[in-house]
């Protein structure tokens, strides 16, 4: 059945006597190249920078004990991973040549200015959420949610859409223009959440 967003005017279905999760996510350097991978240089090279993770906010890691941060800023956020204790003093970008090596070598080389007290945008554009992108992004969410607790195209079209032809007599509504895009943000939706968001990590 359809939630209001009622006297808040909340763009998501939440019951809000239910507390928000205080947890981080954890980030997959496998399937995010936001995430930059730092292991101790070898010995021979004359390191002169060292990591702070003070300089960012703490996350939780997917890897045992290894030291996770997130940097963030207008254009998005990045995470630092350092796999190992003395990485954070001799530090050595890791870099799989794997498919998204071009995005993992450009935003490693932003943290790199970053280190070096240099300005740059954290994140490159493709990367980075567009408006358009962002308010898709909460109509796709707030149609599995409806979705997910039994709402159907009617119930899509007013909370989503907000559209006056949800009110359709069953036989106009069959045919309208509103009841086929609320079907495509229903299947859209469920693609999204079924690993279809992992496309925005790679800047799919």
């Amino acid at each position: 059945m359809p939630v209001s967003l009622g006297a808040g005017g909340c763009g998501f279905v939440h019951d809000p006597a239910t507390a928000a999760s205080p947890e981080h996510p954890i980030w997959a350097a496998e399937v995010a190249p936001t995430v930059v991978m730092i292991d101790p240089a070898p010995s021979g090279f004359d390191i002169t920078i060292s990591v702070d993770p003070s300089v960012g906010t703490r996350l939780q890691s997917a890897h045992g004990s290894n030291t996770v941060f997130s940097l963030t800023d207008g254009s998005g956020a990045m995470q630092v991973e350092l796999r190992d204790g003395p990485a954070a003093r001799r530090p050595a970008i890791l870099l799989p040549l794997d498919m998204m090596f071009e995005l993992r070598l450009d935003v490693a080389m932003r943290f790199v200015r970053r280190l070096r007290g240099k300005s740059c945008r954290l994140l490159p554009t493709s990367l980075r959420l567009t408006s358009f992108q962002r308010g898709r992004l909460i109509q796709l969410l707030h149609a599995f949610d409806i979705h997910d607790a039994g709402g159907g195209p009617r119930d899509v079209a007013q909370e989503v859409l907000a559209s006056d032809q949800a009110r359709l007599p069953s036989v106009e509504w069959k045919d309208s223009h509103t009841r086929r895009k609320a079907n495509r943000l229903i299947h859209d939706s469920i693609a999204l959440v079924e690993r279809g968001y992992l496309k925005l990590l790679r800047g799919g």
